[in-house]
């Protein structure tokens, strides 16, 4: 099974003369969301949820300090590193987890994510590329980052949990819905159909949580 990996929003405007960490990170295997502006990344808040925010203020000419601290008070728990210019003299970066003056290499910047992984691998439920954070709702799917609301995150858990097995209709509605009443469920149904519309390349043709016949469903990560 695939190690799981953070999630990570990363402000970086990519410069020819700038040391720029996008392609370098998605090659060590993470998912990564990656914009230009601080502003952008905040828009993109209300659907993406990151592990950790990684801002290359050298790359958008800044010291980043400002946009920080819009960071930490829009998610004041989820990890900030600044990477900032060698001469960028840092007095005040109470708002940041980790400063990294340039020039280093990647190893160094992953290795400083790593620092946050305890936390991390507690709360991500993974099987080979489908991972679920279950703290903050974000699902990665091969290219795909979604968040999921709370009852669809929930009943992906319960697929997570038992995957590649059969699960019966009233098994999974009475673990997702905490009830013992399954006289009625027509609402798994509906939850089913907005979870591959989530996930599937053709959520009228799925491949990932599929209908076994006279049971219930079943997560197929084959």
């Amino acid at each position: 099974m695939a190690e799981p990996q953070q999630s990570l929003l990363l402000v970086e405007k990519p410069r020819k003369q700038e040391i720029c960490f996008n392609d370098a990170l998605i090659n060590k295997g993470y998912s990564v969301l990656q914009v230009s502006s601080g502003g952008d990344g905040l828009v993109r808040l209300s659907s993406f949820r990151p592990d950790v925010i990684v801002i290359n203020a050298a790359s958008l000419r800044t010291n980043g300090l400002r946009i920080c601290s819009w960071y930490r008070n829009r998610l004041p728990l989820v990890p900030l590193i600044l990477i900032v210019a060698e001469d960028e003299l840092m007095a005040e970066a109470e708002t940041v987890d980790v400063v990294l003056h340039l020039p280093f290499t990647v190893q160094k910047l992953v290795n400083r994510l790593k620092a946050f992984d305890d936390g991390f691998a507690q709360d991500v439920l993974a099987h080979g590329p489908l991972q679920l954070n279950l703290k903050t709702r974000m699902v990665s799917y091969y290219k795909k980052n979604v968040y999921l609301t709370p009852r669809l995150a929930k009943l992906l858990q319960v697929f997570l949990e038992s995957p590649g097995q059969p699960l019966g209709r009233e098994e999974i509605f009475m673990n997702v819905w905490d009830t013992t009443y399954t006289g009625d469920t027509r609402t798994l149904d509906v939850h089913i159909s907005w979870l591959r519309k989530e996930l599937e390349e053709d959520s009228t043709r799925p491949k990932l949580i599929k209908t076994v016949r006279g049971v219930g469903y079943m997560l197929d990560l084959k």
